[in-house]
C-alpha cells in the first residue's frame, strides 16, 4: 500500500516543473497585462492630450476669427471623430475676472475643479466598469496667450473636461491578452509533453532497465553493458552497479566459505556439547550397576517423542542435549541407597527424591539455555500430570514440556530394563500401566504417542541396550 502511495519520478518532476511554470506563467501574464494596461492608459491619455491641444488650437482660432458662437459645431465634430462622449470647456477664474462669467459653451469651475486646476496637471479618472475615462486638462497661459489675455505667464486660463469612451481600446487589450495567454498555455503544453518524453527516455526507462539489468547481472555474475545508456549519469550508475555486484559476489564467496567453516565449527561444538552432557549424565551411571546406557536411551527416546509431538527443531535439539542430565542430582545420593537391591524405606525414599532438587541446584545458576532447560528437566521430571508428584506438586502444563516427555521416557526405560531391585516388565504390562496412568502420572498426549509408536521405541531401546 505504501508503495502504491508513492509517486513516480515522472509525476514528481513534472509536478514540480508544472508548479514552477504555472507561477512563472502567472507572473509573465501579470507583467504583460500590467504593461498592456500601462500602454493602454498611455495611449488613451496621450490621445486625450492631443484632443485637448486640438480643442485649444480650435478655440484660439475661433476667438481670433471672432466666431466663438460657432465653436459648438467644432466641439461636436471633435467628439464624433474621436469616440468622445462629451467635451466641456471650463473657464478659469482669471478669464472670468477678465471677460466675465462663462457662456453657454463654457461652465464655471466648482470647488473640486478649482483644486484640480491649482495643481496645473492633467487629472484623469478611470471608470473601467463603465468603459469610460474622464480627463480634465488645464490650459496654462504661455507667451502667445498673453497677446489676448492680460494675465501672468503660467496662469491657468481654464481647462477642457473630456469624457471619453474606451470600449475599443479595452477590446483590443482583452483580445491581445487572450492571444498571449493562449500562446503561453500552448508553450506550457509543448514543454510538458517534451518533458514527459525526456523523462521517459532519459530517466524512467533507463532507471527501470538498470534495475532489471542489475538483478540479471548479479544472478548471472556478468557486467551491465554501460555503453547502451545515453546519459553520462546513468553510465556512471551502471559502472557503480558493476563494481557493487563484483564486491557483493566477492563478499558472498567469502561469506559462504566462512559459513562452511562456521557450520563445521558449530557441528563440532554441538557434537562436543552432546558428548560432554552425556558424559556428565553417565557419571551417575558409573555409580550404578543397573542403569547402564540409561542416559543415552533417555536422550534418544526423548528426541524421538519430541519430534512426534511436533516440537520445533531448536526444542528438539534442546531436549536431546539437556535430557542426559535429568538424574545428575543422584551424585548427591549415598551408594547404599542408590544401589540398594531391596525396597527403600520411607526415609531412604525421601532421600532418593531429593536428587531432583540436587540436580536443579547444580544447574540453575547458568544463563545458557541448554543448562537452564536441563535444570528444569532435573527439577520437574518426577512431577505428575495430576499434581501429586514431587518436589513442587506442579499440575498439567505447569510442568515443562521437556520434563513431561522425559518423565514418560524415564519410566518407560525403567520398566522395560532390568534393575537391581526388579526384572524387566512385559510389553503388555507396560502398555497397561501407561494406559492406567494416562492423565494421572503422565501427559495424555505423550502417552498416546508412546502407545502409537511402541514398536519403534522398543527397537530404539534394544539398539542401545547392553547385549
Amino acid at each position: 500500500w505504501c508503495h502504491l502511495q508513492k509517486k513516480s519520478i515522472k509525476r514528481i518532476t513534472v509536478g514540480h516543473l508544472l508548479q514552477v511554470f504555472i507561477i512563472a506563467t502567472l507572473i509573465i501574464i501579470s507583467i504583460v497585462l500590467l504593461s498592456y494596461r500601462s500602454f493602454f492608459q498611455f495611449i488613451v491619455e496621450n490621445k486625450i492630450q492631443s484632443v485637448s491641444e486640438i480643442i485649444k488650437a480650435g478655440l484660439t482660432s475661433h476667438m481670433k476669427a471672432h466666431i466663438m458662437d460657432k465653436r459648438g459645431y467644432f466641439l461636436d465634430e471633435i467628439s464624433s471623430v474621436h469616440d468622445i462622449k462629451s467635451i466641456k470647456i471650463i473657464r478659469g477664474d482669471a478669464v472670468i475676472k477678465e471677460y466675465g462669467r462663462s457662456t453657454i459653451f463654457e461652465k464655471a469651475p466648482d470647488d473640486d475643479i478649482r483644486e484640480i486646476l491649482k495643481k496645473k496637471e492633467t487629472y484623469t479618472k478611470w471608470m473601467d466598469t463603465q468603459s469610460r475615462v474622464r480627463s480634465i486638462v488645464p490650459y496654462i497661459a504661455n507667451s502667445k496667450c498673453l497677446e489676448c489675455h492680460n494675465v501672468k505667464k503660467g496662469t491657468v486660463l481654464g481647462a477642457v473636461d473630456i469624457d471619453m469612451q474606451i470600449n475599443a481600446y479595452q477590446g483590443f487589450v482583452i483580445r491581445n491578452s487572450y492571444i498571449i495567454i493562449a500562446s503561453l498555455l500552448l508553450f506550457a503544453l509543448v514543454i510538458i509533453l517534451n518533458m514527459f518524453h525526456v523523462i521517459e527516455r532519459y530517466i524512467s526507462r533507463p532507471l527501470l532497465d538498470i534495475i532489471s539489468e542489475a538483478q540479471s547481472a548479479y544472478s548471472s555474475h556478468k557486467n551491465i553493458d554501460t555503453k547502451k545508456y545515453e546519459s553520462r549519469e546513468f553510465e556512471d550508475v551502471a559502472l557503480s552497479v558493476n563494481n557493487f555486484n563484483r564486491s557483493v559476489i566477492e563478499k558472498e564467496n567469502e561469506l559462504k566459505q566462512k559459513n562452511k567453516e562456521l557450520e563445521l565449527l558449530n557441528e563440532e561444538i554441538e557434537s562436543t556439547l552432546k558428548e560432554t552432557m552425556l558424559a556428565i549424565g553417565e557419571i551417575e551411571e558409573i555409580r550404578s550397576n543397573s542403569t547402564s546406557y540409561h542416559t543415552k536411551r533417555v536422550a534418544l527416546l526423548s528426541t524421538m517423542i519430541a519430534k512426534d509431538y511436533g516440537l520445533d527443531d531448536d526444542d528438539i535439539k534442546l531436549i536431546e542435549i539437556a535430557s542426559p542430565l535429568h538424574d545428575i542430582g543422584k551424585i548427591g545420593i549415598a551408594d547404599a541407597i542408590l544401589n540398594k537391591p531391596a525396597r527403600l524405606t520411607q526415609d531412604e525414599f525421601d532421600t532418593m527424591r531429593s536428587h531432583s532438587l540436587y540436580g536443579y541446584n547444580i544447574l540453575k545458576n547458568s544463563k545458557r539455555k541448554i543448562l537452564k532447560t536441563a535444570a528444569d528437566i532435573a527439577y520437574e521430571h518426577h512431577e505428575k500430570y495430576d499434581g501429586t508428584g514431587y518436589p513442587q506438586g506442579l499440575h498439567g502444563e505447569e510442568i515443562s514440556i521437556f520434563a513431561r516427555i522425559v518423565a514418560v521416557v524415564d519410566v518407560f526405560d525403567a520398566l522395560i530394563s532390568k534393575r537391581v531391585y526388579k526384572e524387566p516388565w512385559s510389553i503388555d504390562d507396560i502398555i497397561s500401566y501407561f494406559k492406567e496412568q494416562k492423565g494421572k502420572h503422565f501427559d495424555p498426549k505423550i502417552v498416546d504417542l508412546l502407545l502409537e509408536n511402541m514398536d519403534r521405541y522398543i527397537q530404539a531401546h534394544k539398539n542401545l541396550s547392553v547385549t
